[in-house]
């Protein structure tokens, strides 16, 4: 696309606040916080925790590996039904997407557009400026596309959003009867955006973004469905143990940013597990016992504890990593009917595989649209208020 300079000059910053706080605060905060436990008292660590250079690069060595289906059924899926996916859009129209990531799978679309000879203005809204600088600059230069970096949180991109629905003047002109209307819309959410909230907060994710579309634009989604527990577990606990380090990489993530040993690499095992119950996929922290076992600071009535600033987790304990949820096909159907949407198509890859672990999986991506009427009652709202601080929102967008 072009030089870092080129590129950082095409960077539209709509954040609402540009103030850089400190990040060992912040993660202080956090973890102080998650650590209490949340309403079911569960314990977890930050997801943020995952997003450092190495983080970034460890995650583009797990999308590589031929077990993650995950992502590589979105890029599947994308080649077989991107031309498909650009008959739906006027040309002119506008893409979005809610945390860009590294660019691979939206590059497909693009490529489709461009061999279309359709025009589109392709927007990567994501928190990292140096990860927009990067992943931008690597784009091919394109006839028909034009590709700029949208910087801040989900938050500000629903602010920006909204702004864009009103008809645009012409020349500057205050006439209404001049007006431009702005253009087609199409929300993009692939990766694990989505698969990464919860099931109780997901409706309430998904309208607010629909709140801001109008009759003619979409929204283009990405969940997996699978229910396979051989095929999940294969996919997230790969024989090469990249998944596994990618995860456990927070732990020291977490004690650089404090600047301290809070969490020592040997007292803890990170493990990964199927919840068939609950129908996703757990990345978790045990304690395995403190390495210090001698130094009666760490003996809790006996007991052997891992300890910091008076949070507690005991030996054995498990604390809550990033979450995968997986919606069959019925599950989704609901989750757009809570959340104001309808399913125009579907996309899907559920058989044609082979190779070890892959036998079961299933994987889908979405085009929507609004109805008529959304069911953003007040409870969606207080979720969304309570559950989804800034630092939760923030981090998100580094995931693909």
């Amino acid at each position: 696309m072009g030089s870092y300079g080129e590129v950082e000059d095409s960077i539209l910053d709509i954040r609402q606040d540009k103030t850089d706080p400190s990040l060992a605060t912040s993660i202080r905060d956090e973890l102080y916080s998650s650590l209490k436990g949340d309403e079911h008292g569960e314990k977890f660590l930050p997801e943020m925790l995952l997003w450092d250079e190495k983080g970034h690069q460890l995650f583009e060595q797990v999308n590589a590996r031929p077990e993650y289906y995950v992502h590589n059924d979105e890029i599947a899926l994308l080649r077989k039904h991107s031309e498909e996916i650009v008959k739906q859009l006027e040309p002119g129209a506008m893409i979005i997407e809610l945390g860009s990531g590294d660019l691979t799978k939206v590059q497909i679309l693009l490529s489709a557009f461009e061999s279309a000879g359709q025009p589109v203005s392709y927007y990567a809204l994501d928190l990292g400026l140096p990860n927009l600088l990067r992943t931008l600059s690597l784009l091919p230069s394109y006839t028909y596309v034009t590709a700029k970096g949208v910087h801040g949180t989900f938050d500000d991109g629903l602010r920006w959003l909204s702004t864009l629905n009103s008809a645009h003047p012409k020349n500057g002109s205050t006439n209404n009867a001049a007006a431009i209307p702005s253009p087609q819309k199409l929300l993009l959410s692939l990766g694990a955006t989505l698969g990464n909230v919860s099931r109780s907060e997901c409706a309430g994710f998904v309208s607010r973004f629909a709140a801001v579309l109008r009759k003619n634009d979409m929204m283009l989604v990405s969940l997996d469905g699978t229910k396979d527990a051989a095929a999940v577990s294969n996919a997230y606990n790969d024989t090469e143990g990249i998944n596994k380090a990618f995860n456990a990489n927070a732990i020291d993530h977490a004690n650089s940013i404090l600047g301290a040993e809070v969490f020592k690499g040997e007292e803890w095992d990170t493990v990964g597990r199927w919840n068939k119950e609950l129908g996703r996929h757990e990345w978790g922290y045990v304690f395995l016992g403190s390495s210090r076992a001698h130094d009666r600071d760490v003996k809790v009535e006996g007991e052997d504890w891992w300890e910091w600033e008076g949070m507690r987790v005991k030996k054995g304990e498990r604390v809550l990593g990033i979450l995968s949820w997986n919606y069959g096909v019925g599950e989704c159907e609901e989750l757009w009917r809570k959340s104001g949407v309808k399913c125009l198509k579907r996309f899907g890859v559920a058989e044609g595989r082979e190779g070890k672990g892959k036998v079961g999986a299933e994987h889908y991506i979405y085009l929507l649209s609004k109805t008529d009427s959304q069911p953003i009652g007040s409870w969606i709202k207080r979720v969304w208020k309570t559950l989804y601080t800034p630092w939760r929102l923030n981090w998100r967008l580094s995931t693909d």
